[in-house]
C-alpha cells in the first residue's frame, strides 16, 4: 500500500472516529459528567492514529514544500522547544489522572494554567507546526490543522462541563485567563 493511501485511509478513519466522539461526548458530559470508557477509547484511538500519521508524514516528508531551509529548521526547532516546554509544564501541573478525566476534585489554575486554559493543546500544536517546518512537510501541517479543528470543535463541550463541575470558580477563571495564551488577568474578549 502506498503512503498516499495510508494517509487517505487514516484521515477517513479519523473523520469517522471524530463523528463518533462528537455524537457521544455531549450527551455523556451532560448526563454523567465524564466520557464513557468507549468514548475514551475512541478518543485515544483518534489521537494515536493522528500521532502515527504525523510520524509517518515527518519521516517521509510527505507533501514537501520549500522554504529557506535554515529559516524553516531554525523556526521549527524554536517552536518544538517552546511546545515541549509548554506541554511538559502543563502535564506537570495538571497531572496524568486529570488528563484522563479520572480526577475532577479541583480546578487547576496555577502554573502555566495562569496564562492558558488549554496549554496541553497549545504546546502540542506548537510541536506539530515545528515538526512540519523542520521536515518541510505539508502533510504534517495539514494534520496540525486537523488536530486544531477537532480540538476546537470539542472545546465548547469541555467548557460547558467545567462550568457545571466548578460553577463560579470556573467562570471567574474563564474571564481572567486566555483560552490559548496571554498574560494573566489582562483585558480580553469574553469567549
Amino acid at each position: 500500500m502506498s503512503v498516499s493511501w495510508i494517509f487517505i485511509l487514516g484521515l477517513a478513519l479519523m473523520f469517522v472516529l471524530g463523528v463518533v466522539i462528537g455524537r457521544r461526548l455531549g450527551p455523556e458530559y451532560r448526563s454523567r459528567l465524564r466520557p464513557s470508557i468507549q468514548t475514551m477509547a475512541a478518543t485515544m484511538a483518534f489521537y494515536w492514529l493522528h500521532f502515527g500519521l504525523v510520524v509517518l508524514a515527518a519521516v517521509e516528508s510527505t507533501c514537501r514544500f520549500s522554504l529557506l531551509t535554515p529559516v524553516a529548521v531554525g523556526g521549527g526547532i524554536v517552536l518544538i522547544g517552546a511546545g515541549v516546554a509548554v506541554y511538559l509544564s502543563a502535564t506537570y501541573v495538571f497531572g496524568f489522572k486529570r488528563q484522563l478525566g479520572l480526577d475532577t476534585t479541583r480546578l487547576v489554575t496555577e502554573g502555566i494554567y495562569r496564562w492558558s486554559r488549554n496549554p496541553l493543546f497549545v504546546g502540542w500544536a506548537l510541536v506539530l507546526v515545528g515538526v512540519g517546518l523542520v521536515r518541510e512537510s505539508g502533510m504534517v501541517l495539514l494534520l496540525t490543522l486537523v488536530f486544531w479543528v477537532s480540538y476546537r470543535l470539542s472545546l465548547p463541550l469541555e467548557e460547558e462541563l467545567l462550568g457545571r463541575l466548578y460553577g463560579e470558580a470556573y467562570e471567574a477563571y474563564r474571564r481572567r485567563t486566555h483560552r490559548y495564551f496571554g498574560l494573566p488577568g489582562g483585558r480580553r474578549r469574553r469567549r
